[in-house]
Parts: C-alpha cells; structure tokens; sequence
C-alpha cells in the first residue's frame, strides 16, 4: 500500500508508465493526441534485477509525505551520497411597411443616389455602396446573442475535459511513483541493511537514472537519514509527486522517501489545452462565418434591393427587381418582390404620381395580407371541416328531435357525424378516427367521401354493411390491404338507421356503443370491439347484423365518442385524477332526461368542464342525441 500527495500541475502521458488501453481511450475521446505507452523504465528494471537477486521474504507498506520541508538533514551517522543526476433588424415579422415609415428609413438617399436608374435593378447593384459598411443591425444582433453564448459553452466542455484528463494522468503519474517506490523498497529490505550501504546504493542509483527523478531519502526505524540520492527539492510543490515505501524487515525498519518531478506532466497537459482551445476557435469563427455569409446572401442582400427598388418608384423610376431568373412562392422575400413587380407595371399605364400612390396602397395591403397569412390557414382549415359536416337540423324533416355536440381539442379534429335522410330511412352516423388535430381531420374526409359513396353509389342501408363497406374503403385509401402496409390508422364508428314506417332502429357499432335512456334507467347496445383500419390489430370481420333496438316513448339514444367519456376530474389533494367514464356521463344525463335535447347538451358540456376543473381535455369530444318520433 503506497500513499502520495497529489499536486495540480500538467500531464505528461509518456511518464505514465502503465496506464493501459483506458487512458490512451480517454485521450482519444477527448480530442488528445495519443501517446504511445513507453517500455519499462531502466531504473525499474535494474531494481527488479536487484530485487530477484538480494530481497529476502517480506512485504513493504507506504505512507504519505508532506512537502519537500519535511525530509530532515543528514544524520550524524555517515550516509552515502550519491551524486544527482543533471538534467534540463430582419424585414420578416415586422407588418405591413408604410410609405411615411418608407421615407424614414435609415440611408434610403445615399442608396438611391449610388444605385443607377435602369429600368431592372440587377442583384449586384448594391454591393459597390454597401462595401466597406459595417454588417447591418440584423447580422450584428444575432452574433452578439448567438457567438457569445456558443464561445461560453464550448470553453467551458473544453475547460472540463481537459481538468478530467488532468486529473486521471495526474493519477497514473501517482500510482507509477507508488510502484517504484514500493519495488526499490522490497529490493532494499531485509535484515541488516542500514549497517551495509551496498545494500541500498545500487537501488538508489537505479531511481537516479528516471528522467523525472529529484530525490530520494533512506530511513531508518528511528527517523535517521541513512542514504540519500538527488537534491532536495526547492521547486513548487504543484509540481512535486512524493510517495513513501515502508521497510518492514524484522528489527529493521525504515521508509524509502522519493520525490518526482511533475513539470514536463504540467507542460505538456498545457500544450494539449492550447491546441484544443485553438481548434475550438477555428470551429466558432467558421461558424460565425458561414452563418455572417448566408444571411447577407439570403436576407440582407433581398431586402436591400427591395427596399432600393421601393426607394427608385417613390421618385418615379419605374425601377422593377430582378429575381435572378428563378421565382420560388416558397420565399416570402421572392413573393414580395414578385408583388411589387406587378405594381410597377401597373403605376406605367396611367398618370404615375396617382399610380404610384394606389400601387403603393396595393403594396401595403398584399404585404398586410402576407402577414396574417399563416394565422388565416389554421381557421380556414376549421372552416372546411366544419362545412363537411352535416346540418344538424338535417332530420327535422321527419319528425326526430336532435342535437349535436362537435368540439374538437384543436382548431380542426379527428371526430366527425354524418345526418341524412334517404329512401325514407334516418341515417345517423358518429365516427372517431385516429388521432386529432390535423391528421385526424384529413381521416375525416377519407370517411365523409366513403359513406357517400356508399349511401348514394352502392345503395347500402345496413349499418353492418355500411360498416363492412367504410372498414374496406378506408383499408383502400389507406393503402393497409397489402403486406408492409406503413399506415396503422384508422376509426371507431357508430351507425344507426331510423325506419319510421316499421319503426325499427338498428344499430352497428365498430368500437362505439349507443346508450339508451328511458325514465333515468340507462341501456346500452355494445358494438365490436375492434375499430375500422388499423392492419396490425387482425383481420377481424366488422360486424355481420344489425342489432336491432326496441324503441319506446320517451326514449333518448345518444352515439359519443370516447372524448366525451375520458375527462380527468380536478383531483383531491393528495390524490390521483380520476377519469369521469361512460358510467359517469350516462349519470349526468340520466338527471337531465327531462330537459330538452338541446339545454341536455349544453348542460352536460358545463359539467364535463366543471369536472375537469384545472385538468386539460384528452380528445375531441362529439355527441349526438336524438330522440325518435
């Protein structure tokens, strides 16, 4: 066992003599260059050989040593000397421009004094006035935010792996000294060995020979210097290793000091953090470049002849931007360009101070128009699925009292119903495709284009064919009828069809059930379990019969997907969210069996959030009531 004082200073791998494969890994992984392992020093060889030949039985033990100041002097017995050895500002996001904010902007006159008056501004005109300026507000904000933060990072990653690999050298550097020690002080020990300095000069000469070496002090039991080799240190202490090897031959005891120099360890883990330092900042400058360069190129430069252009027609010179023969709808700055084209040709047809000006106002609302854009597409595709759906007053017609709950969790969802009257029969249909949100809404429309076809091409009026006939269309579209099908969606649908002339209801259900209520007692008519699509759940059949519903007075038949039912209760404190159920809502429902259809679903809307408290809804929620004639 060997003890040592470690002491911050550099690594140096090659005095790490038996560091392994996991060190030079952690080298390598750390962006280091790997340095060979060094064969086994002269001096640890001759003291093996010393060892072999001289060493009785017996073991050593270490110890730690202080400072250099704590070895004492020579004791006044007369120890062998042996003598040491000598060494030596963006245009997009910010609305609509005006003409008085046209007028006022920064260097408009000394650009349009520099750029010619041709009728096409070619994309190079600004460059002769635009060199030598410093980069534009937009480049320098986003290198002050972005460069900083990125040095910051990656100094530090750099600071951190260099101070571990320190550290882990540091550590190997240690463990060697502690072998040398402990090999010099097993090849020394045995019985009588203070008396005979032969016995221990050829060892201290051995540690002599190491590159590293600075001192090494022999012990005996009573703390007496016996034999010494070096010079007693007097550099830094960060740049000592000292360990200790105890002599424990019976009535001899002793303890071998030695002291290693960490100085070339220190340089060399110096060298290795500039060179990384170095590379890191050629990596960010690049950066910086590449990101300096592409914004000028992509953005600056576009909107600086675009505002030239702009500045060339303000004084009627119907100056056009070239869009370098590639317009692409995509790039919002092209689209500009290309609207504001078409208004210079427009100002050239008539009086040009008027042109100019309504041109302007033209400008101002398509660039108006182009900034509420991608606000306006997320409600337009709300307003197509909502025109998809049917009236629910489609059924007024034939005497059944209605009322539709349609409230997807995003703009647009994945639920959809489907009201119709045809050939004397009632066709009621609630569908729950997968997911919500946009790609539920296109399943939606895959659904709305089946069952119409399927009503009105195929003549199907069984809620189980119909059933049948969307599971196979909607397999179609989807592409899941063949093997590696990469599409796993598909819906939970309920049908009902009304015959008021026998007065039969039937039902089929493919994951969604229909709940009866009648005098508060609650009934429901379960449908497969299985959903429509979905390839990887089997290749279960829909199902083959219609389920066919006793209908009496008074009776209210509500079809709901699954969004109505799975709404998580504002929990207790200290208590877990509970999920309301179908149980819950027939409940709900059953206590308004009396109420008109409508204040039903409206009540029951006010409650489900109520019970929601603070929790968010999970789905989109459809329910449609109805009561038959």
């Amino acid at each position: 066992m060997h003890g040592a004082e470690t002491m911050p200073g550099a690594n140096r791998p090659e005095d790490a003599a038996g560091t392994g494969e996991a060190g030079g890994s952690l080298l390598a992984g750390l962006g280091f260059t790997e340095v060979a392992e060094p064969a086994p020093h002269a001096a640890l060889h001759a003291v093996s050989q010393a060892a072999s030949r001289e060493a009785p039985q017996g073991s050593s033990q270490g110890r730690s040593l202080g400072t250099s100041e704590d070895i004492p002097a020579a004791a006044p017995r007369a120890p062998l000397h042996i003598a040491p050895v000598r060494r030596g500002g963006s245009l997009r996001g910010a609305g609509p421009m005006r003409r008085e904010d046209l007028q006022a902007a920064p260097r408009f006159a000394e650009a349009a004094e520099a750029a010619e008056t041709d009728r096409i501004m070619k994309p190079g005109a600004l460059r002769g006035a635009a060199r030598g300026r410093d980069l534009d507000s937009l480049t320098r904000t986003l290198f002050l935010r972005i460069y900083p933060v990125i040095a910051a990072v990656v100094l530090l990653t750099q600071a951190g792996i260099a101070w571990v690999n320190y550290a882990d050298q540091f550590r190997l550097y240690t463990e060697r000294a502690n072998l040398l020690a402990g090999l010099t002080a097993a090849a020394i020990d045995r019985p009588g060995w203070e008396q005979a300095a032969a016995s221990f000069g050829p060892q201290l000469q051995a540690l002599a020979r190491d590159p590293a070496f600075r001192y090494a002090a022999l012990k005996d039991g009573q703390g007496r210097v016996v034999g010494t080799a070096g010079e007693t240190p007097r550099g830094k202490p960060w740049d000592l290793v000292q360990v200790s090897a105890a002599l424990e031959s019976d009535g001899s005891p002793g303890t071998l000091a030695l002291v290693l120099s960490a100085e070339e360890l220190r340089d060399n883990a110096g060298k290795q953090a500039l060179l990384a330092l170095g590379t890191s900042l050629v990596l960010m400058l690049a950066f910086v470049a590449t990101l300096h360069l592409n914004l000028r190129r992509h953005v600056v430069a576009p909107v600086k002849r675009l505002l030239v252009a702009m500045r060339q027609v303000e004084h009627k010179h119907w100056t056009t931007v070239d869009l370098g023969g590639a317009y692409r709808p995509s790039n919002e700055i092209d689209a500009i360009s290309q609207a504001f084209n078409s208004m210079v040709e427009g100002l050239r047809s008539g009086d040009e101070a008027k042109q100019l000006l309504q041109a302007l106002e033209q400008a101002h609302g398509a660039l108006e128009a182009a900034n509420r854009q991608v606000i306006e597409s997320i409600g337009y595709a709300r307003r197509i699925q909502a025109s998809v759906l049917p009236d629910p007053k489609a059924l007024s017609a034939t005497g059944i009292d209605l009322a539709v709950l349609w409230e997807p969790l995003q703009l647009v969802g994945g639920d959809y119903y489907w009201l119709e009257e045809i050939d004397g029969l009632s066709v009621i249909v609630v569908a729950d495709c997968t997911g919500h949100g946009v790609p539920g809404a296109f399943l939606t429309l895959i659904v709305a284009t089946a069952l119409d076809r399927l009503l009105h091409e195929r003549g199907l009026r069984s809620p189980a064919a119909l059933l049948a006939g969307l599971d196979a269309m909607v397999r179609t579209q989807l592409r899941q009828d063949g093997r590696g099908a990469e599409s796993d969606d598909g819906l939970d649908c309920g049908i009902c069809v009304w015959d008021p002339a026998h007065r039969s209801l039937r039902f089929a259900g493919a994951g969604l059930s229909l709940t009866a209520i009648r005098e508060g007692a609650v009934a429901r008519v379960r449908g497969s379990r299985r959903g429509l699509g979905y390839p990887r759940t089997g290749r279960e059949a829909p199902p083959e019969a219609d389920s066919l519903v006793p209908v009496e007075p008074g009776t209210t038949f509500y079809l709901m997907t699954d969004g109505v039912t799975d709404q998580m209760g504002e929990p207790a404190p200290g208590q877990r969210p509970r999920l309301l159920g179908q149980r819950g809502v027939a409940e709900r429902l059953a206590a308004r069996a009396d109420e008109p259809l409508a204040a039903q679903v409206a009540g029951l809307e006010r409650e489900l959030a109520a019970y929601r408290g603070g929790q968010p809804r999970r789905d989109d929620m459809t329910l449609v009531a109805f009561r038959l004639g």
